[in-house]
């Protein structure tokens, strides 16, 4: 055996998968932890908008049904119930069932997940409350559009 070959060749395969990795081009995947804390879930992706300091939310007054009409159907409402145990539950959605939520600061995080489709998903909805009181919850979907916004109502007891 030729040592003499050998031994050039193996340093420079050992440089080789020591070398640092160039931090300039792009990169084609990202960096995904091990876990994930409930405040990296607010997507890095999501459009820049003017940062607003964040609203103080009574977290006594989220509790309860929230609903909105049905897009197209005014006569039809859909929404939540946020319960103090923490767990949610769809009003008047087959498909999307709400499973738990939690309020961090001026965000609302909505757990749920499909049934009664093809493909089974989990989602967590994340919600900045714009506006909230006794009888209106107005809130942008981070996914959204700038300025959109979605307004829920409590429904008048009785109903």
């Amino acid at each position: 055996m030729n040592y003499r070959a050998i031994i050039p060749f193996s340093l420079l395969l050992i440089s080789a998968c020591q070398s640092p990795v160039s931090k300039t081009g792009t990169a084609d995947s990202v960096t995904v932890p091990d876990t994930i804390t409930e405040l990296q879930v607010i997507a890095t992706d999501t459009p820049k908008v003017a940062v607003i300091d964040s609203m103080i939310i009574d977290s006594t007054a989220i509790f309860g049904k929230w609903t909105q009409p049905v897009q197209g159907i005014d006569s039809i409402f859909q929404g939540f119930q946020l319960k103090k145990n923490g767990t949610a539950s769809s009003i008047n959605m087959e498909t999307l069932k709400y499973d738990k939520w939690k309020l961090l600061k001026d965000t609302l995080l909505l757990w749920s997940h499909s049934e009664g489709v093809a493909n089974r998903t989990a989602t967590i909805d994340t919600l900045l409350i714009r506006t909230l009181n006794d009888t209106v919850l107005v809130a942008w979907p981070i996914t959204a559009a700038t300025g959109y916004l979605e307004t829920f109502k409590r429904p008048r007891k009785g109903k």
